[in-house]
């Protein structure tokens, strides 16, 4: 197949699987936290950002230098699964070590034999990480669904079985592990059969010129995850893990358009990129068209989730979850900035200017950092960190933006107009609906979404039928 066509069968398979996982852990979501704690998901969510952090230190970040080198031998291969399981051992080894001191940090006694628990999938995970990437590599998009699609199964069977049985935390936990070892079995098998099967050597003399990307690769992801949840962090210190319960929560529905339909695009792209990086044209026009299509998918949802969140928290999470509600209202435009700031990265990724992320990265982990801990140690307020990030997200936001269009040599005007142009029309469609449903006074909360669901959607149809067309067609086309 041609680059475009597997471009293409890329993204209806990638659709195909974001639709699918997506739908499945909105189900788990909304099953535990009916069985669940509010407490309970902000201990899960503590645990999963200690977990995210180490998983930077994974593989000594060359991952994605296996995507942006086009020629690499099977020997350099070999020597990088072992130094994947090596990196795997390592990193579960320590975290056991580190476990009682984070519970001390947090005066939370469950969290020692929580992280214990979980630090195992980092060996499981090492056994199939290569071939999952190799599948990336090689836009073989309809395996990756496939086996995203099974793991997120098991993993829902798991979790909602466990939390019924009286598990609490647990049945997150256990759910985590599932996927991982589903996932980790599924990628192995499918790598063995069409990659290699790696020799029992390791020459570190091969590695020199993945280590000098994957290091710079390495430090962005770890400071870059923990921009991403100082939140989190100082929040469970400082005002408790309810907070946090109520806080994630609201990042949860969030993440589900930004982290589910972003991938359409950025997992395909990311490759893409890498093999057109020498052809400027080309880059722009896929850089432009990938953003101005994301901003066609997440705005209107997110924007959707600002205006009828109350709804939507009373049916996803039942009663006692409020609080989250009023968060998702100014999150979801964070969610937004963040969502189309995201391709910036691939391309940063693709053009071999890992270094540029990583510094980058650490200007904005210091930035909201200092930000978010002043603010929570004079307010005390989780509401107040949501407005904090909404300033962050624009003010900042821009520069990284600015950033890209110089190093990518990006034509930014047309992306920034289309943004503003989808931006307003999303805000008006919503209001009109809100407008429209309230006249008929219907107290279930699932009907008033349904309806302004249906109102959002007979208006925005028309709108991308006869405003955006030229964009969908080219999209099509490219």
């Amino acid at each position: 197949m041609s680059l475009k066509n597997n471009a293409i069968t890329g993204v209806k398979w990638t659709t195909v699987s974001m639709l699918t996982v997506t739908i499945l852990q909105l189900l788990q979501l909304s099953i535990l936290a009916r069985y669940l704690d509010p407490a309970d998901f902000g201990l899960m969510a503590i645990l999963m950002v200690v977990i995210g952090f180490s998983q930077a230190f994974m593989d000594m970040g060359v991952s994605s230098a296996i995507i942006h080198r086009q020629k690499i031998t099977k020997s350099q291969l070999s020597s990088l699964y072992w130094l994947n399981i090596l990196s795997g051992a390592l990193l579960a080894i320590i975290i056991v070590i580190l476990a009682p001191l984070i519970a001390s940090f947090y005066e939370e006694a469950r969290l020692a034999n929580l992280l214990m628990l979980l630090s195992s999938v980092f060996l499981i995970v090492a056994f199939g990480n290569q071939y999952r990437v190799l599948c990336q590599k090689e836009l073989l998009f309809n395996l990756m669904a496939k086996v995203e699609i099974i793991a997120a199964v098991f993993s829902f069977i798991v979790a909602v079985y466990s939390a019924y049985s009286g598990w609490g935390v647990y049945a997150l936990v256990f759910a985590m592990l599932t996927q991982a070892l589903t996932s980790s079995v599924l990628f192995l098998y499918v790598g063995l059969e069409k990659f290699h099967t790696p020799t029992f050597s390791y020459k570190h003399s091969e590695l020199k010129g993945f280590y000098s990307f994957g290091l710079f690769q390495m430090g962005e992801r770890s400071v870059n995850y923990i921009s991403a949840n100082i939140d989190k962090l100082l929040i469970g210190k400082l005002i408790g893990f309810q907070a946090v319960g109520f806080y994630n929560m609201a990042w949860q529905l969030i993440v589900f358009p930004t982290a589910k339909i972003n991938p359409i695009v950025n997992k395909v792209a990311f490759p893409v990129y890498a093999k057109i990086q020498n052809d400027q044209d080309a880059l722009n026009r896929y850089y432009s068209m990938s953003v101005k299509v994301l901003s066609l998918l997440t705005v209107p949802i997110l924007i959707f989730l600002s205006f009828f969140s109350n709804d939507i928290v009373l049916i996803l999470f039942g009663e006692g979850w409020e609080q989250t509600a009023i968060l998702v209202t100014v999150l979801a435009f964070v969610g937004i900035g963040r969502a189309l700031g995201n391709p910036g990265g691939a391309l940063i990724l693709a053009l071999g200017r890992a270094d540029v992320g990583f510094w980058w990265n650490v200007f904005w982990a210091i930035t909201i950092s200092i930000t978010l801990f002043v603010v929570l140690l004079y307010f005390k307020s989780i509401e107040a960190v949501a407005f904090a990030l909404l300033f962050l997200s624009v003010t900042v936001g821009i520069i990284w933006h600015i950033l890209i269009a110089k190093i990518g040599r990006i034509s930014y005007l047309g992306i920034f107009l289309h943004f503003v142009k989808v931006v307003f029309i999303a805000i008006a469609i919503a209001w009109i609906a809100q407008l429209v449903v309230n006249l008929f006074h219907f107290e279930k909360p699932i009907i008033r979404v349904l309806l302004e669901g249906i109102v959002c959607l007979i208006m925005y149809a028309p709108y991308l039928l006869l405003v955006e067309k030229k964009l969908l067609i080219s999209f099509r086309k490219e």
